[in-house]
Formats: structure tokens, sequence, C-alpha cells
């Protein structure tokens, strides 16, 4: 139970899917590079997220690289160009007891998910690796993460599902969205709670909003909401 609860808090606190199944790719590639800016408020204290995305590409192969930036986290992150799934994760986490690192890298992938489910390397990877996601196609998946069958059997996963359309005030401006919530069925979800993210519904597909825990069960909920959002260029 104290390691589903964990690896739930590390998905819902958003900064933190890979792709449906191994062999499905992206509708679309995500522009050469992007620029977000996110306002976040938790306990009545706002701060500023910045995030960063370019696609990086050279001999040995290419892959889109994510920067995101934060009062008390930095993380780097690179995604597979056409699935969005991460392959690995730099995570850089500052507290009150001191600064953390965290690497994860995939340096074998077995994974054989079914067609309603996707997998993700872990919380924060999950922003931008659900821009894969067929919106407007698909309503509901499981999300599975990758690794955690060896130390939970298998048994933990979420439910992700999109529950409409919603317009969306952000960054001086009306956005239309799909809204989708991640829950947890059975008595594990009793203590998580729900999670709502609001994507943008025109390509690329970007975060628009967040509002869910900000950590374990009982601590506050964090609400999270695009400030500012500009590309240059579109993959080929």
């Amino acid at each position: 139970m104290r390691k589903a609860k964990l690896a739930a808090s590390a998905a819902i606190a958003l900064f933190g899917l890979a792709s449906l199944g191994a062999e499905t790719e992206a509708q679309s590639l995500l522009p050469q590079s992007e620029s977000f800016r996110y306002e976040r408020t938790m306990s009545g204290k706002t701060d500023e997220v910045q995030a960063s995305s370019r696609l990086v590409e050279t001999k040995a192969g290419s892959w889109y690289e994510i920067s995101t930036h934060s009062e008390e986290q930095d993380s780097l992150l690179r995604l597979d160009p056409k699935s969005l799934f991460a392959t690995y994760s730099e995570v850089t986490t500052r507290g009150k007891d001191g600064t953390l690192k965290r690497i994860t890298s995939v340096l074998e992938n077995k994974i054989l998910a079914s067609p309603d489910e996707i997998y993700i390397l872990g919380g924060e990877s999950l922003p931008y690796s659900l821009r894969a996601f067929p919106w407007g196609t698909r309503q509901k998946v499981r999300l599975s993460f990758m690794g955690a069958g060896g130390t939970m059997g298998g048994s933990f996963h979420f439910d992700f599902t999109v529950t409409g359309k919603d317009s969306i005030q952000a960054g001086g401006r009306t956005i239309e969205c799909w809204k989708a919530q991640l829950s947890i069925s059975g008595i594990i979800g009793t203590f998580v709670g729900k999670s709502y993210l609001w994507y943008s519904t025109e390509y690329p597909h970007y975060l628009v909003r967040s509002e869910g825990a900000s950590g374990p069960p009982g601590t506050p909920v964090s609400v999270m909401v695009l400030q500012s959002y500009s590309q240059s260029g579109r993959a080929n």
C-alpha cells in the first residue's frame, strides 16, 4: 500500500504515458521548439514553473528534450520523437533536508501494452507524454508505470478518462480544452483522490491547466495555470 501511494503521488504531482502500446506513434510531431510559463498556487502561495521543449537531432538519433524549472525542482527529460515516451529522466529536488538528484534511464524497453493501456516512465514526464494521446478519438485508457510490475505485482494503475471539453481562461485569452480525469479505482483511490488536466484541443495539445494533490495523500491541492506559450517551427 505504501509503495502504491508513493507512486501515485509522483504522478499526481504533475511535473513531474507514453504510447498507446509500444508500437503506437503520436498523431503528429511537436514543434521544433516550445516555451511554457505556468503560475502554480498551493496553500495560498503562488510561484512560477517554466518549461521548454526542443527537438534534438544527432547522428545517433533524435529526441525531444524537455527542461523544467521551479523554486524547488528542476528536471530534464528525453522523449521519443514519435511516441513521446520518456527514455531518460533527471530530476533535482531542493528541500529542507537537502538537495537530491534522481536519474532514470531506459536501457531496454520490453513493454507489451494492451490496446487500452498507456505506459509512462514517471510522474515528471506525465504532462508531456500525454500530448501523444489520441484526443477526440479515444475516451479512456489504463495508465501504468514502467517497472511497477516488479514491485507491485503489476496490479497498480491509474484510470485516465476524457470527460469532455472546457473553455479555460489562461494567459489573457480563452483556450478550448479537453478535460481529463486521473484516478485510481479501489481503496487506494479513496486516499489518493482525483486529479484533473486540461489540454488544448488544437495542435500541439499542450497542458493549459492542472488540479491535483501536490504530494502524498493529505498534502494540499496544487493548481497550475498556463500564463504564456510560444513555439517555433514544426518537425517534419
